[in-house]
């Protein structure tokens, strides 16, 4: 069931603990624009993160939580967080390791708003995001990217605990990533 968090304007910030393939509307804009605007990358958004959600579904004692940005019907972003029993090992591949007790952990497993949802990154991930895994007793939000469009937004919030290299989806060209660790207060969230 999806609850509405938080409400700014005409957009609705969601929480779900169930996966609903609407969710995934988001992701699909993405592709739209990047193949439109000839800025494709050999990477294929959609077949990454459902295969994050189903490995992550296999997993015992993981839970999965989806957070939409929504304008009435209209899907504009989706972020994934994973906590629960969490393998301190995730990032081995990349010779990092979480170093915060993994109960007081969670995941940033995926984060992507549509053309028609930016602009309400920041202040969804920060000032609701955030504080809804801090008031449950988390202490970190980890997570890896290989966007560097999103890397000032995480350079702010957080610290950068490794790089990695991969493959693009067809080996077209070698993908540059980061990982980060950024540390969770307590704080209300913003008054209407």
């Amino acid at each position: 069931m999806t609850t509405v968090l938080y409400q700014k304007n005409d957009l609705e910030f969601c929480f779900s603990d169930a996966f609903e393939g609407k969710f995934l509307l988001s992701l699909l804009e993405n592709m739209k624009e990047k193949i439109l605007s000839e800025e494709w990358d050999d990477y294929d958004e959609l077949h990454h993160c459902c295969k994050i959600i189903h490995d992550f579904s296999l997993q015992k004692g993981v839970a999965m939580d989806f957070h939409t940005l929504r304008r009435g019907p209209e899907q504009l972003g989706m972020v994934m967080i994973t906590h629960g029993a969490i393998d301190p090992k995730i990032y081995a591949c990349s010779g990092i390791s979480i170093s915060d007790p993994t109960d007081q952990v969670a995941l940033l497993s995926y984060f992507h708003i549509s053309p028609a949802g930016r602009g309400n990154g920041t202040f969804w991930l920060r000032d609701l995001i955030m504080p809804f895994y801090a008031d449950q007793g988390y202490t970190a939000l980890y997570l890896k990217t290989s966007h560097p469009k999103a890397f000032p937004l995480y350079d702010r919030l957080g610290a950068v605990i490794g790089n990695y290299t991969f493959p693009s989806d067809n080996a077209v060209h070698m993908r540059v990533g980061r990982i980060y660790r950024i540390p969770l207060k307590e704080r209300p969230f913003p008054k209407d």
